[in-house]
């Protein structure tokens, strides 16, 4: 609806402020004459403001809906009609889209929309680091990624970019400027071109979080991986990457492949179910020169022979060496029984590729390369598709930064060709813009959060940076380490993504790997990453030394357990830690069981929780709601999440009973579940002991004849 010319010249914010419904509680205004727009979140009592600088003209509000929602909208444009702006805030979120069209184009670095320059005062801030992982960060770094700006009281923003995410860029202190473009690099853009920034308002950090993350996938149709379908999601793995025994390195006496062929007859002979195997940069041929074209070592691993294949440099051949596999990798793939994932590099000066695809800088945007690639993996058993060492190959490949689609190309290209082979990909090294490109590809179903070889140092880094790649569609890799580490086996359980180990045979510890699947390998996890309670961002805006807590869980019809995390970041942190049932979402009586030291406490959801980080630096809590009959069900004892799908189909309270679904993998025949009653507790089926101290009990379930899964009914 196009406003008359009247009202255009007599135009106050609240002549033609528009609010959406009460539920979002923003409303958003222009002012004609001085070209200045507002945003007003009414819950936060929050305004950002800013300008195009000159007059508007071209005004129009509507009405429409899309991915997100149904929203209202006001247009207008600048610029003498090169520039077109559009805010659209939607009823049911409190969100709100920036977009920026060039109609006729233009050969100039783009205008920033937004550009605000009156912000609310007192903010923390965070982003995530423009380097490899994408590690957080408690300021505002100047890149394609979110920024969250907070308060005491859990009050928070989001604002990123919502499109062209490789080549867009955030700008400004968070103090006197919060604006969004792209690189200034870039000065072409094609009629009609358009740029987009989401923001978004909520009164918690864990919610602000949230609505970002739907918001975008809803607009991208950017679904979670099916975790039955992608093997490193659904089974524990072996892999050989860096920090695994095998990295590199391999019983000489009988070679590389012998070697996993002879690991995977171990685990066999020991009942430790494999699921995948990932074979690292090691399997094909490598040059001397690092990605900055430098010269270095002819070897990675100066004890063993010599070959293009133990080098640490650029791809020469996405191909397994003849010395490696003399046979090929697929005829190793059909002796090993197990799907593959593949690891790659960039693209060496020196590779043929340059001479049969187009390559820019180290990677290639070529399709035909991409094609090339994905039919050998696939005739090769490999399901999943590493591309590692992301950040060196953006800021070596220019054109990547400096132009529209190139980069599009890169990730596009890859992305397609995998799909067109029913093949997952996972990004490793990746910078934030990476994360945010992730939103286009459905087959992106993970992306390492964490440094190589995975331990207590790297877990802050770790639980903060699997929130982008959750709330962008991805699951959390934590990296290999040792099953022998239970703090590392049971964060890495979990994050809700893959979980692998690279140990040497007969160094592995069966118990720990057995706590995290099924005798079928399939993985007993949460619903949902593990990720940050809102209080960890202010305490680290804060530069206070407390420990870290972090939480994830797992939902059955009304019936919800929590799994909290808490470790020290610092050994000089304080152990006393704190927190209320309550900031999980729980709410009346509540279990707080420890399944480390066997301790259980009943506290009510609103009070405060109270504990000691222990000598082994960390603390894991169950946390399970007591029903009216005064029964809480804990889950299965032997498995760090213990109430996981894969074991616990289903949880409902009926009345004074609480019936439960048990899932068998084929070869269990027994399940100890586990319980808190405050009086006696009986089962319709299995063997019930309970300690009249403790009010723990445990049931022994065995496997029904002809079924695999079992009904428990538990009443008082």
């Amino acid at each position: 609806m196009k406003l008359n010319s009247f009202f255009l010249t007599c135009m106050l914010f609240t002549c033609i402020s528009l609010s959406a419904q009460q539920f979002s509680n923003i409303e958003v205004g222009v002012n004609s004459t001085s070209g200045q727009y507002k945003i007003t979140s009414n819950a936060l009592h929050w305004t950002f403001s800013g300008t195009v600088g000159e007059g508007l003209s071209d005004i129009s509000q509507g009405n429409g809906s899309d991915e997100v929602g149904s929203f209202k909208s006001i247009s207008f444009s600048w610029n003498k009609g090169q520039d077109i702006g559009r805010i659209r805030w939607y009823n049911a979120a409190p969100v709100v889209i920036f977009t920026i069209t060039l109609p006729e184009g233009s050969s100039a670095p783009l205008s920033s929309f937004p550009d605000f320059d009156v912000i609310p005062s007192d903010l923390y801030h965070f982003s995530y680091h423009n380097d490899h992982f994408a590690w957080p960060r408690f300021l505002l770094e100047q890149t394609s990624t979110p920024w969250l700006l907070y308060d005491k009281q859990n009050k928070a923003c989001i604002i990123s970019p919502a499109s062209h995410f490789m080549v867009a860029k955030m700008k400004g202190d968070g103090l006197h400027q919060i604006a969004s473009s792209l690189n200034a690099e870039i000065t072409s853009f094609p009629k009609g071109f358009s740029y987009s920034t989401i923001m978004v308002l909520d009164n918690s950090i864990h919610k602000s979080w949230n609505n970002w993350g739907t918001a975008l996938r809803s607009l991208y149709h950017r679904n979670f991986p099916d975790k039955d379908a992608d093997p490193l999601l659904k089974y524990y793995g072996y892999w050989t990457d860096n920090g695994a025994d095998y990295y590199y390195n391999y019983d000489t006496t009988i070679g590389y492949s012998n070697t996993l062929l002879k690991l995977k007859q171990y685990y066999q002979q020991q009942h430790i179910p494999i699921g995948y195997m990932q074979l690292d940069s090691w399997w094909y041929e490598k040059t001397d020169y690092g990605p900055n074209d430098k010269l270095g070592d002819d070897f990675k691993n100066k004890n063993l022979p010599r070959g293009p294949w133990n080098r640490y440099g650029g791809l020469m051949e996405y191909r397994a060496d003849p010395f490696l596999f003399p046979h090929g990798m697929a005829s190793f793939q059909r002796k090993l029984g197990l799907p593959l994932a593949t690891h790659n590099r960039w693209i060496d000066p020196r590779s043929p590729y340059h001479q049969q695809y187009n390559v820019s800088g180290i990677m290639s945007p070529d399709p035909l390369f991409w094609k090339d690639i994905m039919s050998y993996l696939k005739s090769s058993g490999v399901v999943c598709y590493e591309q590692d060492w992301l950040d060196f190959i953006y800021r070596n490949s220019p054109e990547m930064g400096a132009t529209l689609n190139v980069a599009d190309s890169f990730t596009d290209g890859m992305a397609n060709a995998a799909a067109k082979e029913k093949m997952n990909l996972q990004y490793c090294m990746a910078m934030p813009r990476y994360f945010l490109q992730g939103l286009k590809y459905n087959n992106l179903t993970t992306i390492r959060t964490s440094d190589d070889r995975f331990n207590p140092e790297k877990w802050m880094k770790f639980i903060f940076t699997s929130q982008l790649a959750y709330e962008t569609g991805a699951m959390p890799w934590c990296d290999v380490f040792k099953s022998t580490e239970l703090g590392n086996m049971i964060l890495s359980v979990l994050s809700s993504g893959p979980v692998g180990t690279g140990d040497a045979i007969g160094k592995e510890s069966k118990h720990n790997i057995m706590l995290s699947c099924r005798e079928d390998g399939q993985i007993v996890r949460p619903d949902v990453p593990i990720l940050p309670l809102d209080q960890d961002f202010i305490m680290m805006a804060n530069h206070k030394h407390s420990p870290i807590l972090a939480y994830t869980y797992t939902k059955h019809q009304s019936v919800t357990t929590n799994y909290l995390f808490a470790f020290c970041n610092h050994a000089e942190d304080e152990k006393i830690f704190h927190f209320r049932p309550a900031e999980l979402g729980m709410k009346n009586e509540v279990i707080v069981y420890n399944p480390i030291s066997k301790e259980a406490k009943e506290v009510d959801a609103k009070d405060l929780f109270s504990d000691k980080i222990p000598e082994s630096n960390y603390a894991y809590y169950i946390l399970a709601p007591v029903s009216s009959s005064g029964i809480a069900f804990l889950g299965d004892e032997n498995k760090i999440a213990a109430t996981g799908k894969k074991r616990i189909a289903s949880i409902e309270e009926v009345g004074s009973q609480l019936k439960i679904k048990v899932l068998f993998a084929p070869s269990e025949q027994q399940v100890i579940l586990q319980g808190y009653s405050r009086s006696s507790i009986h089962s319709n089926i299995g063997k019930v002991t309970i300690d009249p101290a403790t009010h723990l009990f445990s049931l022994k379930l065995s496997k029904p004849n002809n079924s695999n899964q079992a009904e428990v009914i538990l009443n008082p």
